[in-house]
């Protein structure tokens, strides 16, 4: 594992896996998001944000994931987005956002206990992450900030500035 820390991807039975050391942060979300979508793409419903050893999260990485997880409540399939051994500081952080509706967030570390044994063994993939270009990031990370507002009206006062900016950052590469 790197200084940075490091992704470990993996699907056991039914469930896609992600395993988050370091940060989970705008750096990392296009790579993580591009993993989960492919994974609902292939009929994965069952998706679990490992967040053991994690340096804290994002809002956008934390949009990604509502994002996420509104897929798999519209769907007609049963599934679910947790996150475990979130620490209580990511899951104040998802709390306090409103996103506890569709993100269930493990703060007891109760859930996936025979799968998390399984993955200490199997889950050895990392995910490649390459930095996203520009205005490919600078659409996701707005991407994520509108999922917030639209989640929870209260946070529109807390990213209003930030989608405003990301809004014109996007016109003026436009006009490049």
């Amino acid at each position: 594992m790197s200084a940075k820390g490091s992704i470990l991807v993996g699907c056991l039975g039914s469930v896609a896996w992600v395993r988050i050391s370091g940060a989970a942060n705008h750096h990392n979300a296009g790579c993580v998001r591009d993993f989960l979508s492919s994974c609902f793409e292939k009929g994965w419903r069952s998706f679990v944000v490992d967040l053991d050893d994690n340096k804290g999260i994002d809002s956008t990485f934390i949009g990604m994931l509502y994002r996420l997880a509104c897929r798999v409540d519209g769907d007609e399939k049963k599934g679910t987005v947790d996150v475990i051994n979130p620490g209580e500081r990511n899951a104040s952080s998802i709390r306090k956002l409103g996103l506890d509706r569709l993100i269930n967030v493990d703060g007891k570390n109760e859930r996936w206990l025979d799968e998390r044994k399984l993955v200490e063994q199997n889950l050895m993939q990392p995910l490649p992450c390459s930095p996203l270009e520009k205005t490919e990031h600078t659409e996701m990370v707005l991407d994520a900030h509108e999922a917030l507002v639209a989640a929870n009206e209260e946070n529109r006062s807390r990213f209003c500035d930030v989608i405003e900016f990301l809004k014109q950052d996007l016109e003026s590469d436009e006009e490049d």
